[in-house]
């Protein structure tokens, strides 16, 4: 009989997938506070990273800044992502 294992996807596919869960999870989540103000507080989100800076050095301007802005929706679609990845 044939050994037959399962293979795991590699973390480019965890990284693409937990990307497209947290902008689907940030979408849904201004979707439901736009429909229902009452749960502004859950859709707030809180700011993390790198403010952007330029660096300018008269031939080349150089730019770099990474923010992500994190809510209660947004870790419920990097949830829903891991979960799916998980399933593969």
């Amino acid at each position: 009989m044939a050994n037959r294992t399962r293979s795991v996807p590699g973390w480019q596919v965890l990284s693409l997938l937990l990307i497209l869960g947290g902008i689907m999870g940030g979408w849904i989540g201004d979707l439901m506070v736009h429909n229902w103000p009452s749960i502004a507080y859950w859709g707030s989100a809180k700011s993390i990273g790198v403010p952007a800076f330029t660096v300018d050095l008269y031939v080349i301007t150089l730019s770099f800044g990474f923010m992500i802005h994190v809510s209660i929706f947004t870790l419920i679609g990097f949830l829903i992502a891991y979960l799916i990845y998980k399933r593969l």
